[in-house]
Formats: C-alpha cells, sequence, structure tokens
C-alpha cells in the first residue's frame, strides 16, 4: 500500500498547528494537520488569552483577510484599570508591581480561546484530518520522513511539526532526555457570568477592573473580566454562538458568546490539599476546598467565588519546560508548547505559539518559493524560535516566582 505524501505535515490542531496551516494554505503550500480529537474540550480552551502584538502580527500574516477581520470583530474587551484589594476589601497601594508593557501588550483585548479556534478552523476541511493520534515517526534515505498514526495509517513529509502541546510525542522522540518539569504550583480557576455577577449584585470593584487580592498572609487571587459583543459573532456565520461540540456540556465554560469574570489562585503543593484528592473533586467540590481555605475573607470576595460557575472551575498542575535544549536542524521540527511550554504567568504561552507560526511560515515561504535550501530554512526558525521562546520560559517562570514562591524555591523549578 502507498502512503501518501504532504510537503509540510503538522500534528497537532491546536491554536499553533492551526495557524501555521492557514500560512501555509494562504502561500500556496501543500499542508496538512493530523489532530487526535474531533473536538478540543480540553481545560483552557474555555478560557480566554490576554493578545499582545507578537500574536496579532502573526495572525495577521497568516490570515485570509476576511479571518483576521473576524479575530478583530470578536476581539473582548477586558478591563484597563488595576486594582488591589487586601482580604478585608480595604484598598491597597501599588508598591513594587511589575511595570506594564504598553509597546507588547494590548490590555484592552482578549480573545476566547473557543472562538480563536473556530477563526482558525475556518476554510481547513480539506487540510485537517481528525481522529489521528500520532505514534513515531520514521526517517527514509531520501530525507523525507514517515509519521505513523496508531489506526495504522501513515503520511509521508518533507517537513514534520509537532505542534502537539506541552506533552508532544513528537518531541519524546525527537528530543527524548528533555522533560518537563512540574514547578510545584498548583492553580484553581473559574469564572462567573456577568449576568449572574449582577443578579447576585457583585461588587463592581470585582467586574470592572484587574483586581488582586493580597492579603496579609496567604495566596492572592487575580481578577479580570472579558466582555464580548455577540452581534459581533453574528456578523460572522462561521462563527457559532457556541461551539456545537459543547453543547452536551452543562454550564457555560464553553459558550463564547457569554461574557464573564475571571479568577485564578495558585497554592504550592498539598497547601490545598494532596494532589490526589484534588484531582478528584469536581468543581463544585473544588470550589468548597478554596471557600475553607479563604472563609475568613471579606464576604463580596467570598460571594463571587460561591457564585461562580462550577462547571468552569478546575484544577491544575503547573507546569514548565526547560528552556535550552538544542538539536541538530533534521526534517523533523516543533513549535509552540511541544518545545517551550510554560507557566501561566505573564500570558505568554499563546502569543509567543502565534509568532512561532509566523517565523516558520516566512522560512518556509522562502524554501520553497525562494529557492531557499530547506533545512537552511528550518534551522533559521529554530535559532529564531528558541531565542524569543526560552526567553519567554524563563520570563513567566520568574513571574510564578515573585508571584507564589513567597521569597522561597519552589519544588524542581529550574536556576534561571
Amino acid at each position: 500500500m502507498s502512503i501518501p505524501f504532504v510537503d509540510i505535515a503538522i500534528i497537532g490542531g491546536g491554536p499553533g498547528g492551526l495557524a501555521l496551516a492557514q500560512g501555509l494554505k494562504k502561500n500556496g503550500i501543500d499542508t496538512a494537520v493530523f489532530e487526535r480529537d474531533p473536538v478540543r474540550a480540553d481545560y483552557v480552551q474555555g478560557f480566554r488569552m490576554r493578545i499582545r502584538q507578537r500574536g496579532i502580527d502573526a495572525l495577521q500574516a497568516n490570515l485570509p483577510p476576511y479571518l483576521f477581520q473576524a479575530f478583530l470583530d470578536t476581539l473582548g474587551l477586558a478591563p484597563t484599570e488595576n486594582l488591589i484589594l487586601d482580604e478585608s476589601f480595604e484598598r491597597l497601594e501599588d508598591i513594587g508591581q511589575a511595570s506594564r508593557e504598553p509597546e507588547d501588550t494590548h490590555i484592552e483585548k482578549s480573545v476566547s480561546r473557543i472562538t480563536l479556534r473556530q477563526i482558525l478552523l475556518s476554510g481547513l476541511d480539506n487540510i485537517l484530518h481528525t481522529g489521528k493520534h500520532f505514534e513515531r515517526y520514521g526517517a527514509l534515505p531520501d530525507s523525507t520522513v514517515v509519521a505513523h498514526f496508531t489506526d495504522g495509517s501513515a503520511v509521508r513529509t518533507n517537513l514534520l511539526v509537532g505542534a502537539d502541546g506541552a506533552g508532544s510525542a513528537v518531541r519524546r522522540q525527537l528530543l527524548p532526555d528533555l522533560k518537563s518539569i512540574d514547578t510545584g504550583v498548583r492553580r484553581l480557576a473559574g469564572k462567573i457570568s456577568l449576568d449572574v455577577a449582577a443578579r447576585h449584585d457583585i461588587s463592581p470593584l470585582l467586574t470592572e477592573f484587574n483586581t488582586n487580592i493580597r492579603p496579609r498572609d496567604g495566596r492572592g487571587l487575580m481578577i479580570t473580566s472579558h466582555r464580548v459583543d455577540p452581534s459581533a459573532h453574528a456578523r460572522h456565520d462561521f462563527i457559532g454562538a457556541e461551539d456545537p461540540g459543547h453543547r452536551d456540556i452543562p454550564g457555560f465554560h464553553f459558550n463564547n458568546s457569554t461574557s464573564y469574570t475571571w479568577w485564578n489562585t495558585a497554592y504550592d503543593t498539598d497547601e490545598l490539599g494532596p494532589d490526589d484528592v484534588l484531582e478528584q473533586l469536581d468543581g463544585t467540590g473544588l470550589l468548597q476546598t478554596l471557600l475553607q481555605r479563604i472563609g475568613h475573607w471579606d464576604e463580596r470576595i467570598l460571594k463571587l467565588i460561591r457564585h461562580s460557575d462550577p462547571s468552569t472551575v478546575a484544577f491544575l498542575k503547573v507546569k514548565s519546560s526547560t528552556p535550552g535544549a538544542q538539536w541538530q536542524t533534521g526534517p523533523v521540527t516543533l513549535l509552540g508548547d511541544a518545545i517551550h511550554a510554560m507557566t501561566y504567568f505573564r500570558a505568554l504561552g499563546g502569543n509567543t505559539a502565534l509568532y512561532d507560526t509566523g517565523l516558520l511560515v516566512r522560512e518556509l515561504v522562502a524554501a520553497r518559493h525562494q529557492g531557499k535550501p530547506l533545512l537552511a530554512a528550518v534551522n533559521d526558525y529554530e535559532n529564531a524560535m528558541r531565542e524569543h521562546g526560552y526567553e519567554a520560559v524563563r520570563s513567566s517562570l520568574s513571574a510564578m516566582q515573585r508571584n507564589v514562591g513567597a521569597n522561597r524555591p519552589l519544588k524542581s523549578v529550574p536556576a534561571l
């Protein structure tokens, strides 16, 4: 049986893999995306992504104009003002707060990850192949590689791109000694719709600002909002008000046309309870655990947590890649979280993955349309990707240590 061939094969249909496919398609380069899951229903899928200039630039370069316009039209509005309160709801002076980065952060813009995925999926019907669980790849004498899938199928390609996330199977084969690290930080996060917040008379100080709760002792709580205009979705009929694949999931977590306030808090391992216990709790149980921990806080804060939608509440072990890996360029490369997964602190991960796609598309255009040797193009991409990606990893780890470390080292975090 002959093995089908595609010029560029992408493993993983997350934002990075899909944005790369859009950019290659836009430039007339043969590509295909192979995604394991027919519907993405992972934890972060229901949360917003803060937008930075690097992400905007990559999307503008990769998307056809009508899709980039859809992206702009459906952006959510985030608060632009910061507020710091203690656990008694008293306002604190902003001392020692990290400086804002106006050249890189569009503080008022955020995007639903679901909406972004819907945009990136548009027009890829013959390019995206779901139900394809990558197993391994093998090199051939002609410098191509064959990607094998667990269903017995395979595809031959000039370049295999691992865009399959922090647990990347492509990375495990390419760089078997490179492991992700458990930072020792445990995150709890949830959402409350703004309609529910209004119904329960939640203080506007918790819905109209980027609010940090900084208790005199214990862990802090970050609160922000994501306001969307449902009519903007209606103007683009390829963006559903609610992703069809999520209709049977209770709660509003996977509804991308509902405005909400979002909160998150982070603890060290075992502070809230053993991992194996917390991982078994549903959203209601996690809310009760948190409320027991902060029960002495002001009732106005507790009310926000108490009325959060349990379907949106999840426990997450915060992990990171180890920055600095080098390898010899070949017909297999990596993109996004597959090589530089990072903590959520500083909100760099999604934008950094998108930036990768802009770098790689540019190099592959040079290889396919301007005569640049493919391996030289991939090598230049990898050098640029490592430079900005590893710096983002280090920056996010430093921010995590400042926010959660309490002046003491956290488990397993490498020296920066």
